[in-house]
């Protein structure tokens, strides 16, 4: 085999978990079949023939992992593997392996095409995911994008969230005990520097769940203070189907759906960065409710009027 084997495994788990959600119910021979057919197209995957006892224990690893975090369960009466629907961590697992995958087969440079725009700190990532796992605290100067001077910064380490092709690490000032996730504190991994994982070892505190601090909110911005409202959004057919396709936040659902109009219901915080989604599709959206979110979008474009005439 012309790879690494943690690759190759890495490779197979992948392709198990994105064939049980693609084909909910698939058999244990359909599945089998499958790895036997189709993982061969892998670039280093050769003669994969992996047996029945093989596939369960793949499967028995990928339910024990704790950084996989997803279920694979077994159906008795339809007889066939299935992800529970309400796994939400299965949309970004998928996304994940479906890039790392593409890394891994042959020739795929003149055929998909990224985009080729790397955001800076993505070095730090693997330090900190060490940190994290072994709740050790780290130390490192950032940087805001603002003219503030710098300053040092130590952290518990608690997790990390993407927005944007940008990453950013959750976590709790050294000196402080936090009670929830309201003293989780958000740092761009774009703006560290100088990043060391300390000697010291932190207690951490389960009650602090980092799903809590982004449950109803869209972005990386948090304010534990902002209510939870219900945004009411009308979009045109083309802008609809687009929406349709790819939902602004988990909670969208769809009231209208007809060849005028598309309108969906939300239930979420008003933060910056929804705003500055909003006005990203403004020119297929209409605000229904509430009418200050509305406000805010005619007042934001209004100064960008004034910004364009100078």
């Amino acid at each position: 085999m012309g790879k690494n084997k943690k690759i190759v495994f890495l490779q197979r788990w992948m392709f198990i978990i994105s064939k049980i959600s693609t084909r909910p119910y698939i058999s244990k021979e359909e599945l089998l079949h499958a790895i036997n057919s189709e993982l061969d197209a892998f670039d280093g995957v050769e003669e994969v023939n992996i047996h029945k006892r093989t596939l369960q224990r793949d499967i028995a690893e990928i339910r024990s992992s704790s950084y996989m975090d997803i279920s694979i369960e077994y159906c008795t009466r339809r007889k066939g593997y299935y992800i529970p629907q309400d796994e939400k961590s299965v949309s970004k697992l998928e996304r994940l392996f479906e890039v790392s995958s593409l890394m891994m087969f042959n020739d795929l440079k003149d055929i998909v095409i990224g985009e080729n725009r790397p955001s800076r700190g993505l070095e730090h990532r693997f330090t900190l995911i060490s940190a994290i796992r072994n709740t050790r605290e780290v130390t490192f100067v950032y940087r805001k994008f603002t003219d503030d001077p710098s300053k040092t910064v130590c952290l518990q380490p608690y997790g990390l969230r993407e927005y944007k092709h940008r990453w950013y690490l959750l976590g709790v000032d050294c000196n402080c005990q936090p009670e929830s996730s309201d003293d989780l504190i958000t740092y761009g991994l774009d703006r560290m520097e100088e990043l060391t994982i300390l000697p010291r070892k932190f207690k951490k505190n389960e009650q602090v769940k980092l799903r809590d601090k982004f449950e109803h909110c869209y972005g990386i911005y948090t304010n534990q203070k902002l209510p939870v409202e219900r945004v009411v959004l009308s979009f045109t057919p083309l802008s609809g189907r687009y929406n349709d396709t790819c939902p602004l936040h988990e909670s969208q659902r769809t009231l209208l759906h007809t060849e005028t109009e598309f309108r969906v219901e939300l239930m979420l915080k008003i933060t910056p960065d929804f705003v500055n989604e909003l006005l990203l599709q403004s020119d297929g959206l209409r605000v229904i409710e509430p009418t200050h979110l509305r406000d805010k979008l005619v007042e934001k474009h209004q100064k960008a009027i004034e910004l364009l005439l100078g």
